[in-house]
């Protein structure tokens, strides 16, 4: 935890026992996932397969923020480049006007790229992964991919658990996130320069909390099933549980912080939310990671705000009409 920090931490559980095959073990690990997601809707995951030395791959994938803006900007989607085709996988530059983070993102999704329905708006979910001209270091592409993979298979081995531990039938919890969808993203937070705003707070300070700091990234709800983030020593992530109680993520580098998305609502009969949260810090440099567990785009779904179920490409194209080609999908 950091040093400043006067929050509660989150939980930390140990989940090697849902890949072995004691299963009262695994059982109790269930218990405890299900009652943690359920009370705090988060814990930090300790333990699961590829944790040993997690950081440090970390800080090789990371490598990506320290080429030169040029190198950076041949992945840059088409809002900062114009004549590129690329609109939802890729590099995102930091912002030069208010916005809801100062920070800089580049994102791959799964190889190859994914098929979706025929939504409007929804062309850009077949786009493939853009990568840079050259690797930061050795193998980064390769490790990318990799990391993608695997966060992906332990996504859905959460998912099963959550589902046993809070007594639902595993296959209707998990089944749907069984496909490839997913997004994995690495995150650059940089100072921000003198008179930036962050989006939603034009005119003031960026909001202070409790302890002195001061917000990074705007409280908000993931979309999607599942979320995995990861942060270096730096800390600063916040997680709201349903007790409306924030609490501190401690930064544990061989370590995964685990919090539902907004699809998890429909997924557990109501019974976990998506969790709101958010990044606090001093306005120094900070990075994180981030695995986002989706539904394959044909995959029915339903809103956190409930109604008939619809396609995973059409939830997100209605939540996010500006992003996309299509501004008034219905």
């Amino acid at each position: 935890m950091t040093a400043q920090s006067t929050y509660e931490n989150t939980r930390i559980i140990d989940i090697a026992p849902l890949h072995s095959s004691d299963d009262t073990k695994r059982a109790q690990v269930d218990q405890a996932i299900a009652q943690a997601m359920e009370q705090h809707g988060s814990f930090v995951a300790t333990g699961f397969p590829g944790a040993a030395g997690f950081g440090m791959q970390m800080q090789r994938l990371l490598s990506f923020f320290t080429m030169d803006e040029d190198e950076k900007r041949v992945c840059a989607i088409k809002e900062y480049v114009s004549d590129h085709a690329n609109l939802y996988r890729g590099f995102y530059p930091l912002p030069d006007k208010p916005h809801w983070s100062h920070n800089e993102i580049f994102d791959i999704g799964p190889e190859p790229p994914m098929t979706s329905p025929d939504v409007p708006g929804a062309e850009s979910f077949r786009e493939a992964n853009v990568w840079p001209n050259r690797e930061p270091v050795a193998d980064w592409r390769r490790e990318m991919h990799d990391v993608f993979v695997w966060q992906r298979d332990l996504s859905v081995v959460l998912m099963a658990s959550i589902a046993r531990g809070l007594g639902l039938e595993e296959e209707a919890v998990a089944g749907p996130a069984r496909g490839r969808n997913g997004t994995y993203r690495i995150l650059h937070y940089a100072p921000a320069p003198e008179g930036f705003e962050l989006g939603g707070y034009p005119g003031r300070e960026p909001e202070t909390i409790e302890d002195g700091r001061k917000l990074l990234a705007r409280t908000h709800v993931d979309t999607g099933i599942l979320s995995l983030l990861w942060q270096d020593a730096s800390g600063g992530l916040q997680m709201q549980g349903p007790d409306e109680v924030w609490r501190e993520v401690e930064p544990l580098q061989d370590g995964l912080s685990v919090h539902g998305a907004d699809l998890i609502k429909g997924l557990t009969e109501g019974i976990l939310q998506g969790t709101t949260h958010r990044a606090v810090g001093d306005m120094g440099d900070r990075c994180s990671a981030g695995f986002f567990l989706e539904p394959d785009f044909e995959t029915p779904v339903i809103a956190p705000t409930g109604g008939a179920p619809v396609s995973y490409a059409r939830h997100l194209v209605n939540e996010f009409p500006d992003r996309f080609e299509a501004k008034n999908a219905a």
